[in-house]
Order: structure tokens, then sequence, then C-alpha cells
């Protein structure tokens, strides 16, 4: 049964975390105090009835960690055994049966519902909902609950989604928090937890967006795996690069991902370096490029003129084409 009711506040147990999609403890925001100080609780928290008619934050926790805060002083006018709050409640049976696995599912409905009307949940939030209703709930029954949260009901977003919580702390704080993508994470996994956790740092450090963050990890792992050493040996020879060098931030990252491309690829490298040289002993005019071609597979290179008209063109069209018919010539010549 679900309605609204006004219950005690000291009814309501707030140190039972069992349904909490929160990933870390952090108290009520600014935001929020303001607005339950001015207007009240205009979304009524969600709360579940015991059996021994206490009950269990199912969510909207902070909403009434928030009012607590904000009247606390007031602990002296009214007593908290006379305080009540509006909340949304809802009564379930707790038989081994059939019936309590369709209430656990109406549970578990009614709380994500709760929570989307509060705004969308994290990647780890939505990990944390499906790990609490896989203790009590049949896989295919889980499934079900994927599309309100604009995904596919398929097994493995499910698994996917779980394995999140295996990762390290900072990284799942990270994900959390919108500073590492999701992708991110799957390819995090991928790596001891030691180094999840300084990767993370450096993508905190230096603040890395999507991007970037692909490129690092895949430098990394590619590396690591290589070399057979951790990401802090790999990341300690970059950091003895360039301590002697007075870098800022955005310097400090170029610098990084161009020296993870040097030793993962260090012919490609070197090629890239001897070419730019060779591009500026040309002393090419405005206008003209010179491109190599794909990775430096062949030894052929291209040579772009820009034209802002065609009459400039066909101006020096006569010149040009009597300068390359007599370099095709000799390569004509030149053949066996």
């Amino acid at each position: 049964m679900l309605c609204y009711r006004q219950i005690r506040l000291q009814d309501i147990n707030l140190d039972n975390r069992r349904y909490s999609l929160r990933p870390f403890r952090q108290g009520p925001e600014q935001t929020l105090l303001q607005s339950i100080s001015t207007f009240g609780i205009l979304h009524p928290p969600l709360v579940l009835e015991q059996q021994d008619h206490t009950f269990i934050v199912l969510s909207g926790k902070r909403r009434i960690e928030a009012y607590l805060q904000i009247y606390n002083a007031q602990e002296n006018q009214q007593k908290k055994d006379k305080k009540y709050i509006t909340a949304l409640t809802l009564t379930v049976k707790e038989t081994a049966n059939e019936e309590t696995e369709q209430e656990q599912q109406h549970l578990f409905k009614v709380l994500l519902q709760h929570q989307l009307l509060g705004g969308p949940l994290t990647p780890i939030e939505q990990a944390i909902f499906f790990q609490k209703a896989a203790a009590v709930l049949e896989k295919q029954n889980l499934l079900s609950f994927l599309p309100p949260l604009g995904l596919k009901p398929k097994p493995h977003i499910l698994g996917e989604l779980i394995s999140l919580l295996d990762l390290n702390l900072s990284v799942q704080q990270g994900i959390h928090e919108g500073r590492i993508s999701q992708r991110s994470g799957k390819k995090l996994a991928r790596f001891s937890t030691g180094d999840q956790e300084k990767l993370a740092d450096i993508i905190y450090e230096y603040q890395l967006g999507g991007s970037k963050q692909h490129k690092l990890l895949e430098r990394c792992f590619q590396l690591t795996k290589r070399e057979q050493i951790s990401v802090k040996e790999l990341l300690d020879s970059w950091c003895d690069k360039i301590k002697e060098k007075n870098l800022n931030g955005p310097q400090k990252t170029a610098s990084l991902l161009r020296w993870l491309d040097q030793q993962y690829q260090p012919r490609l490298t070197k090629a890239e370096k001897e070419f730019k040289k060779f591009s500026a002993q040309l002393q090419l005019p405005v206008g003209v490029r010179l491109e190599h071609s794909l990775s430096f597979e062949e030894e052929q290179v291209t040579l772009h003129i820009d034209f802002s008209r065609k009459e400039e063109l066909t101006k020096i069209w006569p010149k040009l084409k009597a300068l390359l018919k007599q370099y095709y010539s000799g390569l004509e010549d030149n053949r066996p």
C-alpha cells in the first residue's frame, strides 16, 4: 500500500542504508537547505514502514536531514518526539512467498520512479540500484528497470553497470561526479586497483575530458602490458623528464600524451620528427603544404598548392605544367 502520512521524525531510522543509492555519505547541499527553509519539503520523502511501525528511508534522506538541520535550533521549543513530517509511505509484506517477490518488484519500481523525480541517476547510483534489487529479484525482472533509465533491456548492460562497483573507490567517485566518463570506467577495469587510483589522480589533476581520458588509458594499458610495469613506474619516467621544466596544466597534459605516443610508437615518432625537419628546410610559402603517407607506410609525399581563384591557377599553369612534365618525363626515363 502506498499513501501520504504524517509520521514522527523519531520513528525514521536514518542509519539504515538498505535501500540508499548514495555511494558516498554527504550532507544536504546549501541550495536544498535554503529551499526547505523557505518553502518546506515540497517533494515528500519515500519511506518503508516496518512491522514495528518504524520507517526506513527509500528515497529523500537528505531532505529529512536538511529538515532536521534547519529546525534543530528549535529542539528546546519543540521536542523531537513531537515533530512530524509528511512522507510517502509504502507498506509491503515480508513473508517468503511469490507475493513477496511481486511486492519487492513494486517496491523497487516505486523507489526508482521517486528517485527519477529528483533528476537522473548517475551511473554509480544506477549500479547500486541494480545491485540491491538483484539481492531480492530474479535477473529477468531486473531488465524491466533499464528502459526508465533510457537503457535497452539487455543483460550485458545490466552486467556492465553492476561491474562499476568493482572499481577503485576514487574511480567510482569520479564517475559519480561526472569527472570520469562511464566509458573510461569500463577501460579502467582492465587495470589493478592501484593503477586505477593513479590514473584517476592524473585525470583529476589535469582535468582530462573524454577523448583525452581515452587516449591516456589506451596508451597506459598498452605500455604497461608491453613493459610489464605498473602505471606509477611508467608515469614516473615522464615526471623525471619534465621536473626541470616550468609547465602549466595544459602544457603538462600535452607533454604527457605526446610522451606516451612516443613510447608506444617510437618509429613513427622518429619519422614524424624527420618529416617536420624536412618540411621546414623547404621553406614552403603560405598556401603550400606538404603531406606524408598514412603512418609513413610509403615514401611518397604530396604537395598541395592553394589558389584563391581559378584565374590565378590559369596564369601560372604553363610554367607549372612544364616543370611537372619535365619531372614525370625524367621518372619515365629512369624506369628499368
